[in-house]
């Protein structure tokens, strides 16, 4: 059931090394995409031009992340296709360079100011525009023709992997060139203007329409539809029949989202009439959630196989870290230049702001949980009683840097003993 599928990667380094021994071509044009993501990010705090109600730099920015998550996906999909050399390697360097020319015309525009979707006021934004049209026609098809390649004479993979990579590769294409409808339409919007409310970050309307919407759903079938595929080739409780049915179920939902947010977009009809975003008050009591299960397994239960497995986990602080990140985005320009330039003054004034005192609170709670972390482990491995680490580790929730000088203490103070209590071979 698992041939042909290689090993499990198990760190993100891995993933990355894999991904670059893959193809080098496509790890390098998704990294360059994932650098220019942490630029735009940025310059969207730094710059505070808008276009249609949004800042300049949004677009840049989701299509430069956008864009290193595709070339990556088919970077490490097409070695595993069984592709003659030459196909691969026209596939590769065609899909590199389109999007590299993409992502360099959405940027050029978005440094001058203008639209770079649907823009012709002048003959340079036309001519831009229709490059980019024709840059993502052209990668599409080529997407199109390893997809014909591969079913015309399909590689030696799992049966599940092999339809996930299909119906990925299908519901893509038929995404892509859902865009030459909202070229026809002049518009992404359905009954609303284009410069409406809309969904923070995505934009996607909330008066009207949007053909983003299953635009976005169906490209990311390339990814999901080929982790399903993988993910249920693996598993050893499932006979061939069994993995093929759950990739043929997920697959026909997937399609059935797709299908349904086009259709309701054309109707006129917003995804979300409005958005209820929870407050800054909600945000810092529900925040303590995001770390308590762990504390408590550490502190409570730390001789427990399972809390062993789940800490030995670094990814542990992660929700804490992600929502951190969450609300650091709107005051970024701000905090920047408070820790830049800090002063007791600056830092008074933004901690006195529900966002700068919920956005401290979370930086405690992600970094104490990593210290917390450390602790637990280093105890373990000592064979410090839990009666010493867990109060430990209480005075380190609550206090921090307390406990993590409290447990330094302890653990030279076992580590003389130990050593004292351990005779010189030599001294006899």
């Amino acid at each position: 059931m698992n041939a042909h599928l290689g090993s499990p990667i198990r760190t993100g380094s891995e993933l990355a090394a894999e991904l670059r021994r893959r193809s080098r071509v496509l790890f390098a044009v998704a990294l360059v995409n994932l650098v220019l993501a942490v630029v735009f990010t940025a310059l969207l705090q730094l710059d505070g031009r808008t276009i249609l109600g949004r800042n300049v730099w949004t677009k840049p920015w989701k299509f430069a992340t956008s864009i290193a998550i595709f070339t990556a996906t088919v970077g490490w999909l097409l070695p595993s296709l069984s592709l003659a050399d030459r196909v691969e390697w026209l596939a590769t360097r065609t899909i590199g360079g389109a999007m590299l020319v993409e992502i360099t015309l959405i940027s050029t525009q978005a440094a001058r100011g203008v639209q770079s979707h649907f823009n012709k006021a002048t003959a340079l934004d036309t001519g831009i525009f229709a490059v980019m049209g024709t840059t993502i026609t052209i990668s599409t098809l080529v997407v199109a023709y390893v997809l014909w390649r591969t079913v015309r004479d399909p590689p030696d993979l799992a049966p599940a992997y092999l339809w996930g990579i299909w119906t990925g590769f299908f519901l893509f294409v038929l995404a892509s060139f859902e865009g030459g409808l909202m070229i026809a339409n002049g518009s992404h919007s359905v009954g609303a203007p284009a410069d409406g409310s809309g969904l923070p970050l995505l934009n996607w309307s909330l008066t009207g329409g949007d053909l983003r919407i299953a635009h976005f759903v169906g490209l990311h079938a390339l990814q999901v539809l080929p982790l399903t595929g993988y993910v249920a080739a693996r598993w050893d409780d499932l006979s061939t029949r069994q993995s093929l049915g759950v990739v043929g179920v997920v697959a026909a939902g997937y399609s059935s989202l797709v299908g349904g947010a086009f259709v309701w977009a054309l109707l006129g009809n917003p995804l979300v009439t409005s958005l209820p975003l929870p407050s800054m008050t909600g945000i810092f009591g529900g925040s303590f959630l995001l770390v308590a299960p762990f504390w408590g397994l550490m502190i409570l239960a730390p001789t427990w196989r399972v809390t062993e497995r789940v800490v030995a986990s670094p990814l542990l602080a992660v929700p804490a870290a992600l929502l951190y990140l969450l609300v650091i985005v709107p005051q970024f320009g701000s905090v920047v230049s408070g820790v830049l330039s800090p002063s007791l003054a600056g830092m008074q004034s933004l901690l006195a702001t529900a966002a700068g005192t919920t956005l401290a609170w979370v930086h405690f709670l992600a970094f104490d949980l990593f210290v917390g972390r450390w602790i637990y482990r280093d105890a373990r491995r000592r064979g410090l009683p839990w009666l010493v680490a867990s109060p430990l580790l209480v005075v380190t929730l609550l206090l921090g840097p307390v406990g993590f000088l409290g447990y330094c203490v302890v653990r030279v103070t076992t580590a003389v003993r130990t050593s004292t209590a351990t005779p010189n071979p030599g001294s006899d």
